[in-house]
């Protein structure tokens, strides 16, 4: 048994997730696109309900958390500017494009 995310043919958004015997089983049983999700590598995210699916890199990513924020290789969304290293609790300030401290 495998993990399913049918998705919406006109945006590529995870509709729903199920566990089952293939993607045929899926599409006689429930209609619709379906697409495997799992974790193959390192690189590669398992999808969430409304997630996006990118058929070009057969992977998935999640809603985009700011507009500033672009999607990288691995469909992973990276601030502008990087998170502040070390220890410590960080809050994205999207109207100042920076890291604030919650310390």
């Amino acid at each position: 048994m495998v993990h399913f995310a049918e998705i919406d043919p006109t945006t590529n958004i995870v509709k729903r997730i199920i566990v089952c015997d293939s993607k045929e089983w899926c599409e006689k049983t429930f209609g619709g696109t379906w697409v495997r999700t799992y974790y193959r590598t390192e690189g590669t995210n398992f999808a969430g309900i409304g997630w996006t699916y990118h058929p070009d890199r057969d992977n998935f990513s999640s809603p985009q958390p700011y507009p500033s924020w672009t999607l990288d290789d691995q469909c992973n969304w990276q601030p502008p500017v990087a998170r502040p290293e070390g220890e410590g609790l960080y809050t994205w300030n999207e109207e100042t494009q920076s890291w604030e401290s919650n310390l």
